[in-house]
Parts: structure tokens; sequence; C-alpha cells
């Protein structure tokens, strides 16, 4: 395996750091119990523990698992936004019984841009450019194959900018998991600071 700790421990800090931020201002947040509220917490909840572990594993050089795991942050993130701010008591009821959204995922972004919050189009341009991508991570696709070759060997082969962008990326979601929490909870000073530090983000996640 390549030697990337250089170059990567000052962003696998920050991405450590990070995760101990959103700990701290999630911590002693209170939402509601009804379902509406509920139920889209606990999937922000795991978009923003998704950040954790894609930390770990990137500090571990784990890259393959990281990598992976990124849809499923995004994934988790989106359905938690969309059941908060769109979903209708059928469509959440639906999720609750029956594990399943009729809604396609660009439906699903579409609806949650057309809110005055989303306007910029982020997610949705973040579907359009990595979700290809992010879908062979995921699914053992040629991505995640070609980066297990190395000289004729089989062995984690990952470039040092594609783990700072998946990093990146992770930390990107999981602070709009933690202002979305703060708006549930009321919480001024949480979706103030969040907002800033989302200001200051880099929307150029194409990983």
């Amino acid at each position: 395996m390549m030697n990337t700790a250089v170059d990567l421990e000052p962003v696998l800090k920050n991405a450590r750091e990070l995760g101990d931020w959103i700990a701290h201002h999630q911590d002693g947040l209170e939402i509601k119990t009804v379902d509406g509220i509920r139920i889209p917490g606990a999937l922000l909840d795991l978009a923003i523990e998704y950040q954790v572990g894609i930390a770990h594993l990137a500090s571990a050089r784990i890259y393959g698992p990281a990598f992976a795991l990124i849809r499923a942050q995004f994934e988790a993130f989106v359905r938690g936004t969309w059941l908060r701010l769109c979903a209708t008591p059928v469509e959440l009821k639906r999720f609750t019984d029956s594990d399943r959204i009729k809604q396609e995922f660009w439906e699903l972004i579409d609806a949650i841009e057309a809110h005055p919050e989303f306007a910029d189009k982020v997610l949705s341009g973040i579907h359009q450019q990595v979700w290809k991508a992010m879908n062979s991570y995921t699914h053992a696709g040629m991505l995640q194959v070609a980066r297990r070759m190395k000289a004729g060997s089989i062995e984690p082969n990952y470039e040092p900018a594609e783990v700072i962008e998946v990093i990146r990326a992770a930390g990107f979601f999981a602070l709009l998991a933690l202002h979305q929490i703060g708006q549930m909870a009321g919480s001024h000073e949480v979706v103030s600071k969040t907002h800033n530090l989302l200001d200051d983000e880099t929307k150029d996640l194409s990983v």
C-alpha cells in the first residue's frame, strides 16, 4: 500500500475534530417524539455517524469501505431531509410500515430543492456529477476494482487526492445533517454555526 500518511494526516485530523465538534453541538438537542420528526431525525443522525465511520476507516487506511459508505451517507441525508420537509403523512407511514419510499432518488432531491433553503441546487449537482461513482464504490464496481490494482499486484492503491475528496464530502453531508437537526430542535445557535461552516466548505465534491 502506498504511504499517504504525510499527505492525509492534516485532513484526517480535521475530520476527527469535525466529528467531535458535531457531537458536542448535537449533544443535548431535543426534538419531538412524533414520527414526523423522530424518523427523519434518526436518518440525519445516521448521516452524521457515517462521517465518523468514514474518518475512522480512512485513518486506518481502510479506504475501500470508506469510499463505499459515502453513497449511504448521502442517501441517509436526502431521505431524512425529504421525510422531514416534503413527505406527506401517508408517505411517512409507508416508509415506517414497509421500509419503502415510492419516489425515485432524484425525485426526492427535486422535492427538497423546491424549498428556499436548498435553492442553490447543491444536492442535484452532487447527484448529477458523482452518483455513478458513488454507486460503483458502494456496489463493488470498476472504480473500486481499479483502485485495488498496483504494478501487477492486487492491493489498495487509492490516490491521496481521492481520499481527501471523500473525507471532505463526508464532513459536508454531516454538517448538512446537523443543520437540519438544529432546525428541528429550534437551536438558533447550532443552525447559525453550521450555516457559517457550510458557507466555508467547498462545493466541488467530485469523488
